[in-house]
């Protein structure tokens, strides 16, 4: 018996997760996000740069959390009541760093997106934790370097 093999549209469409920030939305891949969850008031650390939260406990764990916005070099956003962590997978060293929390502004929406709606803009410039500023069907996003933050957190604990 011979399989057969069916191409559609949606083989090309990648589910994403569009991330509430304070002017912004950043764009993720769902593979990206283990969950989003509601904001837990992070354990401080002493001797921490200011964009490192703390810790909080997700299934068990310590996760860090971290501020986009100021590892990123952007000003501090003040705290609303639909805030969120996104829970993302570790990439870096999941040994060291299964997983890593970012705050959002609010909840993240389901998007699935075909190569062809998305676009580099131009018109900006990334920031350091950001591997691209684009259009996704026309709306303006951030792709965020998670690498680099996951980095920058193997480094504070």
């Amino acid at each position: 018996m011979i399989a057969e093999v069916r191409t559609t549209a949606d083989s090309n469409e990648l589910a994403t997760l569009l991330i509430p920030m304070a002017d912004r939305q950043l764009v993720l891949p769902n593979v990206a996000v283990a969950e989003i969850i509601a904001f837990i008031e992070p354990v401080s650390m002493s001797h921490m740069p200011d964009w490192f939260l703390g810790t909080f406990s997700w299934r068990n764990i310590d996760i860090p959390l971290v501020s986009f916005e100021i590892i990123n070099q952007d000003r501090e956003i003040p705290a609303t009541r639909d805030r969120r962590i996104a829970v993302l997978n570790g990439f870096v060293n999941s040994e060291l760093l299964p997983f890593c929390g970012v705050v959002t502004a609010g909840v993240p929406r389901l998007m699935r997106v075909n190569a062809g709606e998305v676009a580099i803009d131009e018109h900006s410039v990334p920031g350091p934790s950001e591997s691209a500023r684009v259009l996704v069907s026309g709306e303006p996003a951030i792709i965020p370097n998670i690498e680099y933050i996951q980095k920058q957190i193997l480094t504070v604990i």
